[in-house]
């Protein structure tokens, strides 16, 4: 990462904090089972991923209604979860069948769909635990980590890896696991959390492509174009026949 760079991610997280004032991650009340938080975190961050925060809310609403526990949600088949979830959500078979795969690999190393046991291992161990569930992104496991089980994680999936590529924030050809690595390399422990509520509600708000009070990329072409194209007609005014050569 540039000099460059690193001082646009700075300038970009103070203008965040500003823009986003009091964006918080919070722990929501487990829906479905009070006994097991972590799954509960665990399934909603499936639901975030690749989508908004309102979206997967009311994806989650949904789930809480259509099933009595995590285990019942493991054995719904994929044409059922695509119903539950929502058959215009976004990339809903996908989803739909990651999330039974990861919940079918809980159950084959626990004998039962529980990850509680995450916080009796180091957090190194756990989030290794949870990339290598079949099926898991790992803007799910870090987000996880991070969220339950007080790691040292950046979620970054490829709504969130945009609008740091279009700010400069990143490398043009990052990948959201070499963005979250970045992350994780240039902000601090106690503060990652923070960053993450601001990374997320930027990438939910419709209206983030100047948030940071840069013009997006295509602005700022769309923006040279109409300036040449001004100086050209300045010209011709000036002087027609000089335009008429051109």
């Amino acid at each position: 990462m540039t000099a460059s760079q690193t001082k646009d991610l700075s300038h970009l997280f103070k203008h965040l904090r500003g823009v986003y004032a009091g964006a918080a991650c919070p722990l929501e009340r487990p829906c479905i089972d009070s006994a097991e938080p972590v799954v509960d975190q665990f399934v909603r961050s499936f639901l975030l991923w690749e989508s908004t925060s309102a979206k997967a809310a009311a994806a989650m609403k949904r789930v809480e209604q259509a099933v009595v526990d995590f285990n019942e949600l493991r054995v719904c088949m994929p044409g059922e979860l695509i119903r539950i979830i929502g058959e215009r959500y976004p990339r809903v078979e996908e989803r739909a069948r990651r999330l039974r795969s990861a919940l079918h690999a809980v159950y084959a190393r626990q004998h039962r769909v529980g990850l509680e046991h995450l916080n009796e291992m180091s957090k190194r161990e756990a989030r290794d635990y949870l990339e290598s569930l079949d099926g898991t992104p790992r803007f799910v496991a870090a987000r996880v980590a991070l969220v339950c089980l007080g790691g040292h994680a950046a979620p970054i999936d490829g709504r969130i890896l945009r609008r740091l590529a279009d700010r400069g924030a990143t490398e043009a050809n990052a990948t959201p696991e070499t963005a979250s690595a970045m992350l994780e390399r240039k902000v601090r422990a106690g503060e990652m959390l923070e960053a993450y509520a601001l990374l997320q509600a930027w990438s939910d708000d419709p209206s983030g492509d100047v948030a940071d009070g840069k013009p997006h990329k295509d602005e700022a072409r769309a923006a040279g174009r109409s300036r040449g194209a001004s100086r050209t007609g300045a010209r011709a005014r000036r002087n027609p026949g000089a335009a008429e050569k051109e």
